[in-house]
């Protein structure tokens, strides 16, 4: 297999990245899945299960903020990576929706934390400017870009995985990383106001965790764990995990904040190598992830009009 052919590299544009759409099926329509599958701990699963509750319609929402602004681009490399941008949300809401399901055939109450966000993002795109839908979803690919970068170069974190959910959660990140810019580009090229992307990040920041860690509370309670005594040492843990200073958003906290800088753009942030590593281990000549890749679509630029 060429891997140039399968998968372009990180630096096949320097400073903006291809974009490739590739369809995936990681078989968790049937899948039996363990319901603590990162590191046995039940506080972390649900941090990571309530994060997969919420992508399907949040992704849904990304492609509309930027796809309203589409035609006022006129920008052929840009609205390439827009196609591939669009492509790769949507196969991430596919896949999230059926990791989502095998959850639910767990007994646990995904379907009701997805009709919430289905019914608060529906509220945002009704009554929200577009102007800030899409300042909104710049705000949240910031995070899911930070986030991405640093479980992309934490080997400790990726250890804590069980095998299955894992790859699947990497290859989303490796993904993110790949698109992150997207968003930012088309916000700049039609809105650039900077008074606008620096104030929503602050209610983005409260509302998103507020919505993570109740949709957490919510899946600890259906399995028992919430308040299972036995469980106190494992909890404190698993909170460390996530929210401590060495934790996840301890660790992001410094990135997030270069979001506050005038000149910020995310390809502050070089994660070219991180790509380059992460399209071989799943994507080269002997990828792990083969066996899950069907086409994989690389958006051509198109010719500017004369």
């Amino acid at each position: 297999m060429n891997t140039a052919t399968r998968f372009p590299s990180g630096d096949a544009r320097k400073d903006n990245p291809a974009v490739p759409i590739r369809h995936m099926d990681f078989g968790f329509d049937h899948a039996q899945l363990k319901a603590h599958f990162y590191d046995d701990n039940a506080f972390a699963s649900a941090f990571f299960m309530a994060f997969s509750a919420v992508i399907p319609h949040g992704e849904r929402f990304f492609i509309e903020s930027v796809r309203h602004y589409r035609s006022r681009l006129h920008d052929p490399e840009l609205d390439a990576r827009v196609t591939g941008f669009i492509g790769q949300e949507a196969m991430h809401g596919k896949e999230h929706d059926a990791v989502n399901e095998a959850y639910s055939r767990m007994g646990y109450p995904i379907g009701r934390l997805d009709r919430i966000t289905h019914r608060g993002l529906k509220v945002l795109a009704r009554y929200l400017p577009k102007a800030a839908q899409l300042s909104t979803t710049v705000a949240l690919e910031h995070y899911t870009a930070i986030i991405s970068e640093y479980m992309l170069g934490s080997k400790e974190l990726q250890a804590g995985f069980d095998k299955q959910v894992g790859d699947f959660v990497l290859w989303h990140m490796m993904e993110e990383t790949e698109h992150k810019a997207v968003a930012y580009d088309v916000y700049e090229k039609v809105i650039g106001s900077y008074a606008l992307r620096a104030g929503t990040m602050i209610p983005t920041t409260v509302i998103l965790i507020a919505v993570l860690a109740s949709m957490q509370a919510v899946l600890m309670v259906s399995d028992g764990t919430l308040l299972n005594p036995r469980l106190l040492r494992q909890h404190a843990k698993g909170f460390g995990m996530i929210y401590g200073p060495r934790g996840l958003f301890g660790s992001v906290l410094p990135h997030l904040l270069d979001y506050f800088k005038p000149g910020f753009h995310p390809n502050d942030h070089d994660t070219s190598e991180l790509l380059a590593r992460f399209s071989e281990k799943f994507f080269g000549e002997r990828g792990e992830l083969n066996r899950n890749l069907g086409k994989v679509v690389v958006p051509k630029v198109r010719k500017a009009a004369a």
